[in-house]
């Protein structure tokens, strides 16, 4: 039935001749026609240019372009039907696209900016950023007219990277939206910087070279975000390995003071040791706590050594990071200085302790043969 609707100085008339009314009503309302009825009829012509019978007075019929854009381009929102009369199926998707773009744009916008402006700020959105004490003030309009819509080029990728963009910020139960506005705000920024006339047919444009700074910007933002989660995981790693560490030569330490224990004991066996078999037995006896000191010993060296391969094995997973990497580097590179300390330190220790005790057992061992030749 559009064809039908044609214009006659200045009126929009719709041809019902050998058309059921009822059927022509119907049409009408699924255009927003609340109430058809009210619309004059005269003879088989209806005029359609009757506001009070249209929902919210807009008439969804234009005799061009120029006029559908008149009407559209101060709407909050894309209307649901808006039909050129003699216009081409391919036009017809191009201006759709177009008015699709240009509302998605104008609803972001309108959720990122701080302010709508005032009366000397008609039809623009109002930005403030702040970077290094500096305060700066961007004004972007939504004003265009519709010769520089047409010029605009704009393709289905286009409209679904405005759709993504759009999704992304109008999602307020999404903990991160809040982020996604920073860094559209950041963007929009940087994108429109060099530009004498911040209007928003420059977005339109290039719509897809926006999304394709946005996109970058966000997934730096993201990378410094796991960046700073990275520096906090390696911290941690490196706590709990050098915690690993000091536990050993702790349980070491309490081990060690066999020793001396060992000491006493021998003295107080050789007093009343007489025979050739004390003097073996107590031997042994010291052999064999000198021999599991010195095992353990090495066991927890070689432990500690395995905590470092560990360490730098749970540090490999970081090697593929590109934003933050120095920070990343320096970070491992400390943690693995403190690693390597504590490690040789504790390695050290333990290597002094199996010293000690061979020190001793060879002490014993002479003291046991000096009493074993004066028997």
């Amino acid at each position: 039935m559009l064809d039908r609707i044609s214009l006659d100085d200045d009126q929009l008339i719709f041809d019902t001749q050998s058309l059921d009314m009822k059927d022509v009503h119907e049409f009408l309302k699924i255009y927003g026609c609340h109430s058809p009825e009210n619309l004059d009829l005269i003879r088989h012509d209806l005029f359609l240019l009757e506001p009070s019978a249209w929902d919210e007075g807009y008439v969804p019929f234009f005799a061009s372009a120029e006029a559908m854009w008149h009407t559209l381009r101060t709407r909050n929102k894309k209307p649901e039907h808006m039909h050129i009369i003699g216009m081409d199926e391919d036009q017809s998707a191009s201006i759709s696209r177009l008015t699709d773009l240009y509302f998605l744009l104008r609803e972001t916008l309108k959720t990122l900016c701080h302010n709508n402006g005032d009366e000397s700020q008609t039809l623009k959105y109002v930005f403030y950023s702040s970077k290094e004490s500096l305060l700066t003030k961007l004004e972007i309009s939504y004003l265009i007219a519709c010769d520089d819509l047409m010029a605009i080029i704009v393709d289905e990728k286009g409209i679904k990277h405005a759709q993504t963009m759009h999704a992304a910020v109008m999602a307020d139960e999404d903990v991160h939206c809040e982020e996604r506005r920073h860094v559209m705000r950041e963007t929009l920024t940087d994108f429109l910087k060099d530009e004498k006339d911040c209007n928003i047919r420059v977005i339109m444009a290039s719509i897809s070279n926006f999304y394709k700074k946005y996109n970058e910007r966000y997934k730096v933002y993201v990378s410094k975000f796991s960046v700073n989660k990275i520096l906090t995981e390696i911290e941690t790693d490196c706590v709990s390995f050098l915690g690993k560490v000091q536990d050993a030569i702790m349980a070491q330490q309490t081990k060690a003071f066999a020793i001396p224990g060992g000491i006493v004991v021998a003295g107080a066996i050789l007093k009343p040791a007489t025979t050739a078999w004390d003097y073996l037995v107590i031997l042994v006896g010291l052999i064999i706590s000198t021999w599991m000191i010195i095992s353990l010993n090495n066991n927890v060296v070689t432990h500690i050594n395995l905590l470092a391969d560990e360490f730098e094995r749970s540090t490999k997973k970081y090697d593929d990071i590109v934003v933050g990497v120095e920070e990343i580097q320096e970070k491992l590179e400390d943690s693995r200085k403190k690693l390597s300390t504590s490690s040789k330190s504790a390695e050290s220790k333990l290597n002094t302790l199996t010293r000690v005790c061979w020190l001793i057992l060879i002490l014993v061992s002479l003291v046991l043969f000096k009493r074993f030749l004066e028997t």
